[in-house]
């Protein structure tokens, strides 16, 4: 028995890492793992109290006491709980690029309001892609409702130019977005790519945008602001839909 929990956690482990470092994907369903993790403890915790070998009973109980507080640790996202913008706040000015190396400015996207703006960490980020993709599956349900989408991060063109094409047309992405435009909305991520990524998938160092998600009016103001806690968590298709019939707060104008 703690021989089959020190396994199960091992496979819980293997699992994820295999998922995230070789396959290159993410899944909002953390839960599983988590899942996982527990059952392996409590076959350990078991065997150990049946009288099994000890040392695969500890080292499958420690392994998967570890797990927690790891991949919370991961998972987390530093920084403020909300963005400094929200509902009934105007849009700031920026000028970034498209992934063709093409200007593109707030005005681009305010012409084509009611406009979401995604910001995502990176091309190198296995839960960029998680959200590209569950973006890409809601496209029809949120154009029909009169959104134009839109994925921004600080990647250069060259890099976003494989992120346009993997979302296909339904989806422009935006990229080389500044800095001092993430400080101003409150999605400022000073961390960076984390170690693990720059070594294996070489991302660039520097700041980078915290996940968040805005819907901005033909005026430009925002009625819909979120921002990601964590990197398994992603704003719903129900709350952006729902933002589009509330009007900003008078009192937020600006």
């Amino acid at each position: 028995m703690a021989v089959l929990g020190m396994s199960v956690v091992v496979l819980g482990y293997a699992g994820y890492l295999t998922m995230l470092f070789v396959l290159r994907r993410f899944t909002y369903r953390t839960w599983v793992f988590d899942a996982v993790i527990l059952l392996g403890i409590v076959l350990a915790v078991v065997g150990l109290a049946v009288g099994d070998a000890g040392l695969p009973a500890w080292i499958g109980t420690g392994l998967g006491l570890a797990w927690f507080p790891l991949t919370r640790r991961e998972l987390t996202i530093v920084g403020s709980a909300r963005l400094t913008l929200q509902a009934g706040d105007r849009l700031p000015h920026f000028a970034a690029l498209r992934s063709d190396g093409t200007p593109f400015t707030d005005q681009d996207l305010v012409v084509r309001a009611p406009a979401l703006l995604v910001l995502y960490r990176g091309w190198w980020c296995p839960s960029t892609r998680a959200v590209l993709d569950e973006l890409h599956r809601d496209l029809d349900r949120l154009t029909a409702a009169g959104l134009t989408l839109y994925a921004a991060s600080v990647d250069p063109p060259a890099l976003a130019a494989g992120m346009q094409e993997h979302v296909g047309d339904g989806i422009t992405i935006v990229c080389s977005f500044p800095v001092a435009v993430l400080e101003a909305i409150g999605a400022r991520d000073r961390r960076g790519a984390p170690w693990y990524d720059r070594l294996l998938f070489r991302a660039p160092r520097g700041d980078i945008a915290t996940p968040a998600a805005l819907v901005v009016d033909a005026s430009g103001r925002i009625t819909y602001a979120f921002r990601a806690r964590r990197v398994d968590e992603r704003a719903r298709p129900r709350e952006i839909l729902a933002s589009l019939e509330r009007q900003p707060l008078a009192g937020n104008a600006k």
